[in-house]
């Protein structure tokens, strides 16, 4: 039998991850890496106040995030990015893809020098557990 989550649960996991991003975290692209070593940054968009709104069915949705207008950039594709506190420690790091990926970016993936990375409003959603 697998193991499921109540919302509650679901709604605590989620809202107490989001948390640890705390105030003033920074969500940023780099071109590849794990949590452990995470690679060079190519991007670093600054989250908002409260990164994210209160879990609702077990998934969070970003609040507005701060565009970068001028990035670092660099030859090689973006693969991972990480959520981190504003002391740069990383809560989340994740995949990074054209499409179904944990973030997709519709851009392509190279980012150049002095290119601008932003996320719409309610496009970014964060979900700790499945049901």
């Amino acid at each position: 039998m697998a193991v499921t989550h109540s919302a509650a649960a679901r709604n605590a996991a989620t809202d107490a991850v989001t948390a640890l991003i705390g105030v003033s975290g920074n969500l940023k692209f780099r071109l590849a890496g794990n949590i452990g070593a995470p690679g060079a940054v190519v991007a670093t968009l600054p989250l908002s106040v409260d990164a994210f709104g209160d879990s609702s069915g077990g998934t969070a949705i970003a609040n507005p995030i701060t565009s970068d207008t001028d990035t670092a950039g660099d030859a090689s594709p973006v693969a991972t990015a990480t959520f981190e506190t504003s002391g740069g420690t990383i809560v989340l790091h994740c995949a990074v893809s054209a499409s179904g990926s944990d973030i997709n970016m519709s851009g392509g993936l190279t980012v150049a020098a002095g290119d601008t990375i932003a996320i719409a409003d309610g496009d970014l959603t964060y979900t700790a557990l499945t049901a």
